[in-house]
């Protein structure tokens, strides 16, 4: 017991610095086995990553789990314009992820998930007609998520954690004003980077309807986190204060599975997420800053959902085949639509494999994500009228998780 309990703590503490590499979330937050089959395991009860999707399902778990991983992601983004056409960098990006599941009576179990629910990297080329709005945007939200989860009996468990945040930003975009007007300055290109912690709750709930059907239920709460760090321009010698203060929306997941047909697990999931929270970026800048004090940049977001759907089928009892598909609503206005963030509303096709072994378990899944095409926001381009154009964006995910019971 005692043993359990400070393998926990070290993971605790360990686990954010394995993740601080993570670049950029775009998707998918969680493991193989969870993006072969979309994402749609709430009301799952026999997977490790259901410490991060619903702790509660595995409440009374048999075996102490560690689970660790990579997401590999590849966005394609190109712009297409009445004044030109540019793409954006398709590197590919690198999202790690971990769990670990530790049984500490029949009924209680500790949890712990390290993840990147929410961030964003783009990188379009230096001079490119959109300099001005951004050239380099990267946003990362790190979630460590100890918790506990409760089996109350053979039907209901239930199960409560805090989220810890590392938040950390880099924004870069052109400040030479040329562009629009020879007599107005040229700053050069000017950096933004800040990072801050910021901490939160999580709540969940799983309940068995009988030997087919199961249900899930998580909700997370707002984070607050207040990015402070340093502002400069190429064309400056001077290093100003700056800080921008976002707000990383509640979420609440539904889910149910089905387990009627021999060897399938079907699962349906619903996801609302309280992108409302993101009304506008407002940066405060220190004294003696050059331009404007404070930047408003209104974004407006609205409330969104997805939905997912997706199941596995055990071909033999080490080998298992996964698919799934998901819609995913956009919650960006199309007013303010702009080149960090050109998204819609989207589309996935999910597929994977699993193997499983008595001392380790390997999953690989994969995903092919479509957006609508996406006309740039109207009060961007008011602003900035060589932005008039659309965007269209495609990406491929790739993930490799592999598991360990002790």
């Amino acid at each position: 017991m005692r043993r359990k309990i400070w393998r926990y703590i070290f993971l605790s503490m360990v686990l954010p610095v394995c993740a601080m590499g993570a670049g950029f979330q775009l998707y998918t937050e969680g493991s193989a086995e969870a993006l072969g089959q979309g994402a749609a395991i709430s009301g799952r009860d026999d997977l490790v990553s259901l410490a991060w999707y619903n702790p509660a399902g595995l409440a009374g778990a048999a075996d102490e789990r560690l689970m660790a991983g990579m997401t590999l992601v590849q966005l394609q983004a190109d712009f297409s314009g009445t004044f030109g056409s540019s793409s954006m960098s398709d590197d590919w990006r690198l999202i790690p992820h971990a769990y670990y599941v530790s049984p500490v009576s029949e009924d209680l179990t500790l949890l712990v998930s390290v993840n990147a629910p929410y961030g964003l990297i783009s990188e379009w080329p230096k001079n490119w007609i959109g300099s001005l709005a951004a050239t380099y945007s990267d946003f990362s939200a790190i979630y460590t998520t100890p918790s506990v989860a409760y089996r109350v009996n053979d039907r209901f468990s239930f199960s409560a954690g805090f989220n810890v945040v590392y938040a950390e930003a880099e924004l870069s975009a052109s400040r030479d004003y040329t562009v629009l007007n020879p007599a107005l300055p040229d700053f050069g290109l000017r950096t933004l980077t800040g990072d801050d912690v910021g901490f939160g709750y999580t709540a969940s709930a799983h309940g068995n309807l009988g030997p087919d059907w199961s249900l899930g239920a998580r909700f997370q709460s707002r984070v607050k986190v207040k990015l402070e760090g340093d502002v400069r321009f190429e064309a400056l010698p001077t290093a100003y204060s700056g800080g921008a203060a976002i707000e990383l929306p509640a979420s609440l997941n539904l889910g149910v599975v089905n387990r009627s047909f021999d060897r399938f697990q079907l699962g349906l999931d619903l996801i609302w997420t309280e992108w409302s929270s993101y009304d506008a970026l407002i940066f405060d800048f220190g004294p003696g800053y050059p331009l404007t004090n404070p930047e408003v940049n209104s974004k407006r977001w609205d409330d969104a959902i997805s939905i997912r759907c997706g199941g596995d089928y055990a071909l033999t009892d080490h080998w298992f085949l996964r698919g799934g598909y998901v819609w995913d609503q956009s919650p960006l206005n199309n007013q303010t639509r702009a080149p960090e963030l050109p998204g819609s509303d989207r589309q996935m096709l999910t597929a994977g494999i699993g193997w499983k072994s008595a001392w380790v378990d390997l999953d690989l899944g994969y995903s092919y994500l479509w957006a609508e095409e996406a006309r740039s926001g109207n009060e961007i381009v008011s602003s900035l009228p060589l932005l008039s154009g659309t965007y269209e964006v495609v990406t491929h995910i790739v993930a490799l998780s592999a598991c360990h019971a002790f």
